[in-house]
């Protein structure tokens, strides 16, 4: 998968946007982008279809874009988006939805060592998608099986981590260069916070964030992959290379590299509002999902400090003894209710095959929010993007395609352990023991 540029938008994207004005009127205003049935009422529609998700987010290009290009193939279906930009958040609220039975229509979903429980309430994808499902990619399709074999989701884009964001007009300014080694980064941290500015703004508050940098960062230490035998009780947590993993997670703490009081930093909006985008940061890890700050149709730079700055992309400097490369898998997936009606099942299939292998599909991946999991589609961007944009883009595909480590864990009949590493990650970098808290994860 290449990206290419492009001198027109996908079809049917300009209607889209003219069609969605209405819809945009009804964006939250305050600090989050979260939307509920208040905020955007669903169209008229035959039949009304309730999706609740983390993605896609409110700005122009992406649900009121999508949604109106959906509805203009099908009229007849409205749909009623609730949206919690804060991933724990959603899962909250998805989970009080299963408890009460009131399961969504259609619901996203992550792979990883919780997919199992959310697919229980999935409508088996053999039902609806078994005419097309074909053209997306085996690896991604692998990734929604549950470990009894049933394809419960339908995967809709691959992300990747550990990468991050930076300021090019502020390196410029400061004389800095990017590093690409462990000692480099924490050099340059010194020099940053000379400067009195925060090297790395690191959401450590979240969970999530913190699993997802430890898994990447553990895969450079022996051989690497020994995280996923933990994962499947093969080893024990505190083997001495994750052990080693988790000295030099809490070294970024202990050395400046990350903020101060990282572990109370959420990544979204603080890390990203308070830090990168307000300039009080240079650098930002996060996935490959961010790679379009940097281009023009970004909808989080305007109006913030870094709107005029030239910002890049770039996979993180290894951490450990070798470069593993980042880790990759499929960051977002759908789900259909087997509780909702065979009405609303097949109209929510319909969005659902818009999504993966439709239009919906170019449309998303262009704005680089993940990439494609469809074979035949690429991303596309606009003439005039900046040669740094281009390379940036071109960077993360690339690392993506070479990829040879999952992003998530799978642990049967654990679905908390992303939760439970990213809390022992917490303590470590408060502080405490690597060993004593990797070995609490023990079974």
């Amino acid at each position: 998968m290449t990206p290419t540029r492009r001198t027109h938008r996908s079809h049917g994207l300009a209607a889209a946007l003219v069609a969605s004005s209405l819809l945009l009127s009804a964006c939250s205003s305050g600090g989050t982008d979260d939307t509920t049935s208040e905020d955007t009422p669903a169209a008229d529609g035959a039949v009304e279809l309730v999706f609740d998700s983390w993605l896609p987010t409110m700005d122009p290009l992406q649900w009121p874009a999508l949604y109106a290009a959906f509805q203009e193939e099908n009229p007849d279906i409205s749909i009623t988006f609730n949206r919690d930009e804060d991933f724990d958040a959603f899962k909250t609220q998805l989970d009080n939805k299963i408890l009460a039975d009131e399961v969504p229509d259609i619901y996203g979903i992550q792979v990883g060592s919780s997919f199992d429980d959310y697919a229980d309430y999935a409508l088996d994808t053999s039902e609806y998608a078994s005419g097309w499902i074909d053209q997306l990619s085996e690896q991604a399709v692998a990734q929604t099986t549950t470990t009894d074999g049933t394809v419960a989701a339908v995967p809709i884009l691959n992300a990747g981590m550990e990468y991050f964001l930076y300021n090019q007009t502020l390196m410029d300014e400061m004389g800095l260069t990017l590093p690409t080694t462990r000692d480099e980064v924490f050099a340059i941290a010194t020099q940053i916070r000379a400067a009195g500015l925060t090297p790395f703004a690191m959401g450590a508050a979240d969970a999530w964030h913190d699993a997802d940098f430890f898994v990447w960062l553990s895969n450079q230490y022996g051989s690497g992959g020994d995280i996923y035998k933990a994962a499947a009780g093969e080893i024990p947590w505190d083997s001495d290379t994750l052990v080693q993993a988790g000295q030099a997670w809490q070294e970024l703490f202990t050395n400046g590299v990350f903020e101060d009081a990282a572990t109370t930093v959420n990544t979204y909006p603080m890390a990203r509002d308070d830090y990168f985008m307000a300039r009080r940061a240079v650098f930002m890890p996060t996935g490959s999902w961010h790679v379009g700050a940097g281009l023009t149709i970004s909808p989080e730079t305007p109006g913030t400090a870094v709107e005029n700055d030239a910002l890049g992309m770039a996979d993180c400097p290894p951490g450990g003894e070798r470069d593993a490369g980042v880790t990759a898998g499929v960051d977002f997936a759908l789900a259909i209710s087997a509780s909702s009606t065979p009405e609303k099942q097949e109209a929510a299939a319909k969005f659902v095959e818009f999504m993966a292998v439709g239009e919906g599909q170019q449309m998303w991946a262009d704005t680089l929010q993940g990439f494609p999991v469809a074979k035949d589609v690429t991303v596309h961007l606009d003439e005039g993007e900046s040669d740094l944009a281009q390379s940036s883009v071109d960077l993360v595909t690339e690392t993506l395609l070479a990829a040879q480590y999952d992003r998530k864990l799978v642990s049967p009949g654990r679905d908390s352990l992303e939760n439970d590493l990213g809390v022992v990650l917490q303590n470590i970098a408060d502080g405490a023991d690597p060993a004593t808290e990797l070995a609490t994860l023990n079974q």
